[in-house]
């Protein structure tokens, strides 16, 4: 593993990150343990340190990047994970604020909260199947409140803020 690479990996997993980190902690899970470059044991330490701080996503991503490759790990994976959010709050301000009633536009934007919902359901799934829900009731629990709070027309970032709480008071977190 190198600093580009690193770099690279994360900016790769953040530009399809829509809505929430499950995306990232996937991939990198996949890439750095099933590549043998942190253990199982480092990457739940990080996710720990996520799930414990404000920001739970720069927590984890730094956190991995430094067990990967130190101090200049955790620099490069923080600076890949603000790269993509900072370049599209750039690229938002430069857009005509007509583009974004536009039918097409708007047609693309709506797929976001099913993609995230999708998204939420698949880890809630995934962490029942393989055992790594430090509480066995959380995949459940985190399932029905997404069902719930869609049925209920809940707007997405106070359904991935409530889907947050909910998870670090299940997992001790405080």
């Amino acid at each position: 593993m190198t600093l580009t690479r690193l770099f690279f990996l994360v900016v790769s997993l953040t530009s399809v990150a829509f809505g929430g980190g499950s995306v990232i902690m996937t991939g990198l899970e996949r890439e750095l343990v099933g590549g043998g470059w942190i253990t199982p044991a480092q990457f739940a330490a990080g996710v720990a340190l996520g799930q414990s701080t404000p920001g739970p996503l720069a927590a984890f991503t730094t956190a991995i990047g430094n067990y990967t490759l130190g101090l200049a790990g955790a620099a490069v994976a923080t600076a890949g994970l603000l790269v993509v959010s900072l370049g599209a709050v750039m690229l938002i301000r430069v857009v005509p604020a007509d583009w974004f009633r536009h039918p097409r536009v708007r047609g693309a934007l709506a797929v976001v909260p099913p993609y995230v919902t999708a998204l939420v359901l698949f880890l809630a799934l995934r962490m029942l199947i393989t055992g790594t829900a430090a509480r066995p009731l959380l995949p459940a629990l985190i399932t029905i409140g997404v069902v719930v709070g869609r049925l209920k027309k809940v707007p997405t970032p106070a359904l991935m803020i409530g889907a947050v709480v909910m998870g670090m008071a299940l997992q001790g977190a405080w």
